[in-house]
């Protein structure tokens, strides 16, 4: 049995903080292939063994265990967990892995550890207030680019569509090159590359609906130019065609009714 809590931080964490997670179970035995991350992921691991592999992924071993880093992914990666499990998480913005690297080996995120290992992990009642303190020190100096934040309201707001990309270049007041190396260096991406992240995970939500779409307007509707691009697409990032994903999704479905 596994116990888990959530929390969800208020203004100005949620700037960078998007959930606060803690899990633990006597023994847990998980093997898993995930795909399309959208978000960054700071993990700190308390008890046996935890392990991300794949793209933008960091490890430290650390004085109460390890910390884990992971960010955004352009195709499938495998999370391993094995024994005595204890771990609490932060789902953050993507623009945070570059962010959090920079402090990664630091007495900074040592503290955090200790914090949230004394505040979170160990308590009966988690004391989150606390630990939201002490996580905003991770952030206390860094001002969210206007550029990014614009690009981001951008791709929300607008559909992602063909030629969204450059209709948003031409409104900066900077250069196309400029503005590709200054978001490379933040999301570890291009942001071509981030709009089809974005582009999958629209289709991956079309496709988990009761009633999802035929995979022909569920590609169009994500902004693919094409059933080909879509497929070709969808399967470099989640690891297998469309298709292949769907009918998975259906025996799921079929296996939990059955249960």
């Amino acid at each position: 049995m596994i116990k888990h809590i959530t929390y969800t931080p208020h203004f100005p964490l949620n700037q960078f903080v998007d959930i606060i997670w803690m899990a633990k179970s006597n023994h847990l035995k998980l093997q898993s292939s995930h795909h399309a991350a959208l978000f960054t992921e700071l993990i700190f691991n308390y008890k046996d063994t935890f392990q991300v592999k794949g793209q933008n992924t960091a490890h430290l071993s650390a004085k109460h265990g390890q910390r884990l880093l992971s960010g955004l992914k352009t195709e499938p990666f495998q999370t391993t967990v094995a024994g005595e499990y204890g771990t609490i998480g932060l789902i953050l913005k993507p623009f945070c892995y570059s962010l959090l690297l920079k402090t990664f080996d630091t007495e900074v995120m040592d503290k955090l550890s200790d914090v949230l290992y004394e505040t979170v992990f160990l308590p009966e009642k988690p004391d989150f207030t606390m630990a939201s303190s002490q996580l905003l020190r991770l952030f206390k100096n860094v001002t969210i680019d206007p550029d990014l934040l614009k690009f981001e309201n951008h791709i929300s707001s607008a559909t992602l569509q063909n030629g969204s990309m450059r209709a948003f270049i031409a409104s900066l007041p900077i250069t196309q090159k400029s503005f590709i190396q200054k978001f490379k260096k933040q999301y570890c991406l291009t942001p071509s590359q981030y709009v089809k992240l974005k582009q999958v995970n629209y289709a991956l939500q079309l496709m988990k609906q009761a009633t999802p779409p035929k995979l022909t307007h569920i590609g169009l509707t994500a902004g693919f130019y094409d059933q080909s691009h879509f497929i070709r697409i969808f399967k470099k990032f989640c690891g297998k065609t469309p298709k292949a994903f769907q009918t998975d999704l259906k025996m799921i479905k079929v296996n939990s009714v059955q249960l």
